[in-house]
């Protein structure tokens, strides 16, 4: 028993706490301030020697100093706590739903206003996005090879897709969605890294789905004069988009980043214009440059780095 016990206490030790989100403490006042409008102010514990006997369960495996206690008299106040911070997650999956929609509509209307050399490179530019959103808002940090494994893949991807890249006025608009995709994808991983800390995947991927759809739903009501395929080819590509990429892709995303931060998850999707190379000359023929392989294997060099 005394060895079990020492093992049981070992592994403990090598428990880790989840990371502090900054997010979260910088609106610390503003909490406290809602909270106070659910339970009695001398009722939420802010104080460093009033939160120190929360620091930790029974067995003391590991101790992290809450950001605040409360302490609700009723059950109506209990349902009210619970309810705020639910409502907190759900505005964020709401956002990300918003997040996700503008970033397939400005992809779409991208391709239609510009090459689609262009709009595929200019997309994948969403790492850059996550990257500076985490170190502005979010104030994390990052190794130098993280950053040096950024320059490596961005550079393959300029060799992959670069070829034929040129700036046209009457393209300018196209380009800018192009970068407004990079933009609002980045958000969108952004948001459902946050959300994965407290939810699991196939939560967020419904509700989030819900909201992108009636969003989608709405523009394509505005843009389309129909909204009916016209033949099982139509269907057949629609369904796969929809359950394949979208539903089975997205998925797989969310779910990574509960082990992966947002910006190595994005650093890694840059696979995607690798895939979609492969699969043009295995599927429509197209030829595979000298160029564009070593700029593939600049990406997966980039990506092992990090």
């Amino acid at each position: 028993l005394g060895d079990v016990y020492k093992r049981q206490v070992s592994d403990m030790s090598t428990l880790q706490m989840p990371k502090v989100e900054k997010s979260i403490i910088s609106n610390k006042n503003e909490i406290v301030s809602d909270l106070e409008k659910i339970v009695k102010s001398e009722n939420i514990l802010s104080d460093k020697d009033e939160l120190r006997p929360y620091e930790t369960d029974a067995l003391a495996a590991y101790t992290q100093s809450p950001m605040l206690v409360v302490l609700p008299e009723t059950v109506k106040e209990v349902s009210e706590v619970l309810k705020y911070c639910n409502e907190n997650k759900f505005l964020i999956i709401f956002i990300s739903g918003i997040f996700f929609s503008l970033d397939l509509i400005c992809w779409h209307l991208s391709i239609k206003l510009t090459t689609v050399s262009k709009a595929t490179f200019l997309s994948n530019l969403a790492p850059i996005v996550v990257i500076l959103f985490s170190l502005i808002f979010l104030k994390e940090k990052f190794s130098k090879f993280f950053f040096i494994a950024i320059f490596i893949s961005m550079s393959g991807m300029t060799m992959l897709l670069g070829e034929s890249f040129q700036f046209y006025k009457s393209q300018f608009l196209g380009d800018l969605l192009g970068v407004l995709t990079a933009i609002w994808y980045g958000c969108y991983i952004l948001t459902i890294s946050q959300l994965r800390k407290n939810l699991n995947s196939s939560t967020i991927m419904f509700f989030s789905g819900c909201v992108s759809a009636v969003i989608l739903l709405l523009v394509a009501i505005f843009f389309e004069q129909s909204l009916v395929p016209k033949s099982f080819y139509a269907i057949a590509i629609l369904f796969l988009l929809g359950f394949v990429c979208q539903f089975i892709g997205q998925s797989f995303i969310a779910y990574s980043l509960a082990f992966l931060s947002a910006s190595l998850s994005s650093l890694s999707l840059l696979i995607q214009p690798i895939a979609a190379t492969l699969l043009a000359y295995f599927f429509f023929q197209e030829k595979l440059t000298l160029i564009q392989f070593f700029g593939s294997t600049l990406i997966l060099i980039g990506i092992y780095i990090a």
